[in-house]
């Protein structure tokens, strides 16, 4: 075979392989991840891993920020072993909401300001922590995948060395790996940290991770609770 038909040949082959390739693109299975906050910051941030392996975030947070132009705070993905996989705090561009369920909500209006008053009197003890949360947010990070075979994603990063931040969440049991609740999925063994930062050079900052569980993978859906039983005729 003349040099100048090998080169033909070759890229002939590579550009029929490419369309092989296009023609049936790598299928990855439907998972939704979720990390709830519950101690020091309330809230979640849920995790979903669409066909393309891509990561759609969305969530929102209840209280637990200090005021954001004082403080800057950080979102990453971490292993046990606190290595940081990914930083997610250019992706999420978080918008900062005040009062937004520590003080109670803003209304001026004269008929709501007292229930307002009876609603702090029972959250006292929360409001200890920053009064701020976040508006709602939905963006896909098409970079950041779960799992998508051949070790392809996030799932695959982890380490065997110490757990840091098994005594950090909620619902520590020294015995177990971490689950956030009940009704949620077993814990991935990874977690989402989110770091807080006074800008004045103070020393004030606050480290709140959580644990990142599986809810469901492969677009399996969990058993429906079988039908109560009604009175005998």
């Amino acid at each position: 075979m003349k040099p100048f038909h090998f080169i033909f040949f070759t890229l002939f082959m590579f550009s029929f392989s490419g369309t092989l390739s296009n023609a049936h693109p790598k299928i990855c299975p439907a998972t939704l991840l979720s990390a709830t906050s519950g101690m020091d910051i309330k809230g979640q941030m849920g995790f979903y891993q669409d066909s393309n392996g891509s990561l759609w975030l969305t969530g929102a947070y209840q209280y637990g920020f200090q005021d954001p132009k004082e403080w800057d705070y950080c979102y990453t993905i971490q292993n046990k072993c606190g290595e940081i996989l990914f930083n997610l705090t250019d992706s999420l561009c978080m918008e900062y909401a005040k009062d937004s369920g520590c003080d109670g909500y803003d209304d001026k209006s004269k008929n709501y300001s007292k229930k307002r008053s009876i609603f702090n009197k029972r959250h006292e003890d929360k409001c200890e922590v920053g009064p701020w949360g976040t508006k709602p947010w939905v963006v896909k990070v098409g970079d950041l995948t779960w799992d998508c075979g051949d070790k392809d994603g996030f799932k695959y990063q982890n380490c065997d060395g110490k757990d840091i931040y098994k005594d950090m969440v909620e619902g520590y049991d020294s015995e177990k790996t971490p689950k956030r609740l009940a009704n949620q999925g077993p814990a991935s063994g990874f977690y989402l940290v989110i770091d807080g930062q006074s800008k004045w050079g103070k020393r004030a900052s606050i480290k709140s991770p959580a644990a990142i569980n599986v809810n469901n993978q492969g677009g399996e859906v969990a058993p429906a609770a079988p039908p109560a039983k009604g009175p005998r005729k």
